[in-house]
């Protein structure tokens, strides 16, 4: 009887440990926003030299206190921990420095490629895939502490793929004659509206885009999507400026309904910066709504139980002891609603998270948020 109980005993052990291979339409995904590490407005809106200087070196100061490299490598260990099939990032910032100025302790640390030290810290695990380039402004001069440097700032939004996955890019250029991709991008195109700022070093151009991977994950082909739109108010003092990242959306949605093939199962994922409670404002739609009118499924309403579900945000250095997450910006979308979602979750969010664990900085100022899907 013993040795019949014995046997029992190791038959459940072994089922506990049994993992159920994954149905052949199961997909999971991610997104997580970067964050460079500072708010970039107070450069583009410095109304002469001296607070253009001033504001340059704050936001160094204040991207190198945030300690990015740190802080790139908890989000990887997210990654790692949640084993995605495809990870969509935004904000994923390189700074480059030249001249004297750049060792000044303050600002050292800035200096930066948090897609590199990104990849670096995956091991391998996980392999980039298509990038689309927003901001890119080379040089900007600076001075510091009597020292002279210059900044360069390159801004992508990626998409990565686990090492076991196989995906390519698509290539919207190949749409032009539809009107579709007039601003070609590294693999995706940038937005035709985007804003524009005078500066005293002169225009610059604060660029916003999408980029997309073909990718079959077990039997099942699909067509994944990144973006980054614009800020719901990015020139504060004018609610008008809305209207940017609701003419991207509208622009997004054509894009996709115009060359996204029927056999593929379309998830749209990113930093939408729209929420479900974002109401139409001045008669402008804002994305979350352009979305869901366009048939798109909000693929957290699907998931088990009540969370809230919000990803934004902490506060700009980081410091905050508890999270300040109140709005739900970070989405994962999909064109033909998934049979299930059995798991959606926001990660990066809890103290424990916080670099070195639950003693530091949050990995970033929004939660990433993943979606098991079963299609």
């Amino acid at each position: 009887m013993r040795r019949h109980l014995v046997g029992l005993s190791l038959f459940l052990i072994s089922l506990s440990s049994f993992t159920p291979p994954a149905n052949a339409a199961d997909i999971k995904v991610m997104s997580q926003n970067q964050y460079l590490g500072a708010n970039l407005f107070p450069i583009l809106a410095a109304p002469d030299g001296d607070a253009f200087n001033a504001a340059v070196v704050a936001a160094l100061q204040q991207i190198a206190a945030n300690r990015p490299a740190e802080r790139v490598k908890a989000q990887a260990a997210e990654i790692l921990k949640e084993q995605p099939a495809l990870v969509g990032l935004q904000e994923v910032f390189e700074f480059q420095c030249s001249g004297p100025g750049c060792s000044d302790p303050s600002i050292a640390a800035a200096f930066t490629d948090h897609l590199q030290d990104t990849l670096d810290a995956l091991n391998g695990a996980y392999v980039l895939k298509a990038t689309v380039v927003d901001l890119n402004v080379p040089g900007v001069p600076f001075s510091i502490n009597g020292q002279s440097a210059a900044v360069s700032v390159l801004d992508r939004d990626v998409i990565l793929a686990r090492a076991d996955v196989e995906a390519t890019p698509v290539n919207y250029a190949a749409f032009q004659n539809l009107g579709i991709c007039l601003k070609p991008s590294a693999d995706g195109c940038n937005y035709s509206f985007v804003l524009s700022a005078t500066t005293p070093l002169g225009p610059i151009t604060v660029e916003r885009g999408y980029v997309a991977v073909d990718a079959t994950v077990g039997d099942q082909a699909y067509r994944l999507v990144n973006t980054h739109l614009d800020e719901q108010f990015p020139n504060p003092a004018n609610p008008l400026s809305q209207i940017y990242q609701a003419v991207q959306a509208a622009e997004l949605v054509q894009v996709l309904s115009a060359t996204t093939p029927s056999d593929r199962s379309l998830i749209l994922l990113g930093d939408m910066n729209s929420s479900p409670v974002h109401p139409v404002n001045n008669g402008i739609i804002p994305p979350y709504q352009q979305f869901i009118a366009a048939g798109y499924t909000d693929d957290w309403t699907l998931r088990p139980g009540t969370l809230p579900g919000y990803t934004c945000c902490q506060l700009d250095n980081l410091s905050n002891l508890l999270p300040t997450l109140s709005e739900r910006l970070d989405l994962v979308l999909s064109r033909n609603a998934p049979s299930s979602v059995k798991d959606a979750r926001v990660v990066g969010a809890t103290a424990s998270d916080r670099t070195p664990p639950g003693l530091g900085l949050w990995p970033s100022d929004h939660g990433g948020v993943t979606a098991d899907m079963q299609f």
